[in-house]
């Protein structure tokens, strides 16, 4: 830093390579703000488009760490414009293609891979490929098309072990939880988590590893072990603020957020939703800033805030609609049915969460959705209604059923025949049962229910 800032203030031509190296070695320190600060300076003084490139790039890969998409693009833009070479538009174009996810221009960054992808396959250049199917897979994450995310992400995988890459292993492994995730195997996806996060702790990758932490303990919501996943999501918290990681901040503090109120813990829940909130505004993270304010939203509608709940869970589902409906639309939709005092905008709701559904959406969708549309049936006593929406959770989850999903199925069941009058006592065992098993996992799925019915 020292040699930097003194041939910087001697006028002197090497100051933008000076600059570089230390803002690599700040990095390294995992130092982000004093790294994207000497990158910022170097780059203001360079000249020569060799000095342009290289520090346009690195500071478009800080930003991007740092969550910072918008100003990513600003940069890799910058390296765009500087440099015919191949190397250096194909780096440019993929840090472009992240950064676009980062902030859910998802058309955007799909049209950065279409232009990456040749100059890398003319050149067999495995590493920038793994990249590519990578950040496609999670793209079709994101937009709910299961069958594409795990075929791309399985072809990321191929090509990091042809290059031996435990980053990029790493990061497939990733995308490929992530598909079975969207497929609603929760229990299959948790594995595939953690043989990520092992492979990142043996390698020293702690980027991947904790994003990848907080997505365990998503996984053990379904699987009905929530405080032993809001462990491994504080975990990935205390790596994103030890490496400077503020998007991995954000999602992490969100998902708490996120798993206390699938919980029906909505006093503790909503201690976190007010800074994730202002985390992911601050990021332009606008699809998790949709996630938030569903939750918020919730969490309004159990304490008797209606009218607060219903115009939350509308602000989500417009930005919803902008970023990509298959992440969290239908679960938006069906909070919207369960919120909403006129019956033409519940029907209207429902009906949209179900085509989204039927479309192809994030697996979390399903699961919210039904809970909700379940409990929407329940109120307005339409109990066949209420089983047909118990029964299609069951189906969904028929290949790899998950204690959450069939707590919530089985209360529905039971209470839908109970209203019809024709509950067996094996019903009312199985119920009872049910919600002593949910509250054994600190899970109190009777809870929304419960105070809807007072209000």
């Amino acid at each position: 830093m020292l040699r930097a800032e003194h041939l910087d203030r001697a006028g002197d031509a090497e100051a933008p390579r000076a600059y570089v190296l230390a803002s690599k070695a700040q990095a390294a320190l995992f130092r982000p703000d004093q790294a994207i600060a000497l990158a910022t300076r170097g780059l203001a003084l360079a000249t020569a488009d060799r000095d342009i490139v290289d520090l346009a790039l690195h500071l478009g890969d800080l930003q991007q760490d740092a969550g910072r998409g918008v100003d990513a693009l600003e940069a890799y833009g910058r390296a765009l414009s500087a440099s015919d070479a191949e190397a250096d538009r194909r780096r440019a174009l993929l840090g472009r293609a992240a950064a676009n996810r980062l902030i859910a221009r998802l058309d955007d960054a799909f049209a950065a891979l279409a232009a990456a992808e040749p100059l890398a396959s003319t050149d067999l250049d495995d590493r920038a490929l793994a990249e590519i199917h990578y950040l496609r897979g999670n793209l079709h994450f994101a937009r709910g098309e299961v069958s594409a995310c795990r075929g791309e992400h399985e072809r990321a995988l191929e090509a990091a072990r042809r290059i031996d890459s435990p980053e990029w292993q790493a990061r497939a492994l990733s995308g490929l939880a992530d598909a079975q995730y969207m497929d609603c195997r929760m229990a299959t996806a948790l594995r595939h988590f953690a043989d990520c996060v092992a492979l990142c702790e043996a390698h020293g990758l702690p980027r991947i590893a904790a994003p990848n932490s907080v997505m365990m303990g998503h996984c053990q919501v379904y699987t009905g072990t929530i405080d032993q996943g809001l462990n491994d999501i504080r975990k990935g918290l205390e790596i994103a603020i030890r490496i400077g990681s503020r998007h991995t901040q954000m999602f992490a503090t969100q998902s708490i957020g996120y798993c206390l109120t699938f919980a029906g813990r909505y006093a503790e829940a909503a201690e976190f939703q007010a800074e994730a909130l202002q985390q992911a505004r601050a990021l332009k993270a606008r699809r998790y800033e949709s996630v938030i304010l569903a939750h918020c939203a919730e969490v309004a509608l159990f304490n008797g805030r209606r009218i607060e709940a219903l115009a939350l869970a509308c602000a989500a589902r417009e930005i919803s609609e902008e970023t990509g409906p298959g992440f969290i639309g239908p679960a938006i939709q069906g909070l919207i049915a369960l919120t909403a005092e006129a019956r033409e905008e519940r029907s209207a709701a429902l009906a949209a969460g179900e085509a989204v559904l039927a479309k192809g959406a994030v697996g979390h969708n399903h699961f919210w959705f039904r809970r909700y549309a379940i409990e929407r049936a329940l109120l307005d006593e339409d109990w066949y209604e209420a089983e047909r929406q118990a029964d299609a959770l069951f189906h969904r989850m028929a290949d790899e059923p998950l204690p959450y999903g069939s707590w919530v199925a089985t209360r529905g069941r039971v209470l839908a025949r109970r209203g019809r009058g024709d509950a067996s006592d094996g019903d009312e065992k199985a119920l009872e049962q049910t919600l002593a098993n949910a509250a054994a996992a600190n899970m109190h799925i009777n809870a929304l229910g419960l105070t809807l019915r007072s209000i």
